[in-house]
């Protein structure tokens, strides 16, 4: 009896000391590729969108300075600008601009149509034979991926290609 309780003893024991070796190797892992996430730096200038229908923009990166003015709308395409620690300089598409912290960004992308007239969203690039719907002025849409001189789109729930020189929210190198 006496060996049985040392032989269970001795396998928990065991078993312990695997789990510790796998909970400080998953914690030094996991610490290494934060250190390297942070670390990253992405390109400046660059387009994000609002992440939350209230994000106050600061006349600078501190939380001690004034609110300038108040973005309400989530999935509006900012461009930012200037990076200081955790905040971002930012200008939407009004060229009007100021201090937003990065958590109140993201990184998916939208656009603005910037044509001052109607427009065909395409089934496919440079077939205007193919037309899925007519964009209005200044619509928002979601950015899913260019090609060339090209882009497709997700506006509501029509999906197609505007020429890139119509959008506000990507850049011609894109």
């Amino acid at each position: 009896m006496l060996w049985s309780n040392k032989m269970t003893l001795y396998l928990n024991l065991k078993k312990m000391n695997k789990i510790f070796i796998i909970l400080v190797f998953c914690f030094n892992t996991s610490s290494v590729t934060f250190a390297d996430i942070s670390k990253e730096k992405l390109p400046i200038p660059r387009f994000v969108t609002i992440k939350f229908d209230e994000v106050n923009v600061r006349t600078g990166p501190v939380v001690d300075c004034p609110v300038e003015w108040v973005f309400i709308r989530k999935g509006e395409p900012v461009e930012i600008i200037a990076e200081y620690e955790q905040w971002r300089k930012i200008r939407d598409f009004n060229q009007e601009g100021g201090w937003v912290h990065a958590s109140a960004l993201s990184a998916k992308r939208s656009v603005i149509l910037i044509s001052k007239n109607i427009l065909p969203l395409i089934a496919s690039p440079g077939n205007y034979d193919d037309i899925v719907v007519q964009l209005k002025p200044k619509i928002r849409c979601n950015l899913l991926k260019c090609k060339n001189d090209w882009c497709q789109v997700l506006c509501k729930s029509y999906k197609g290609w505007v020429a890139k020189k119509f959008l506000w929210g990507v850049y011609p190198e894109e």
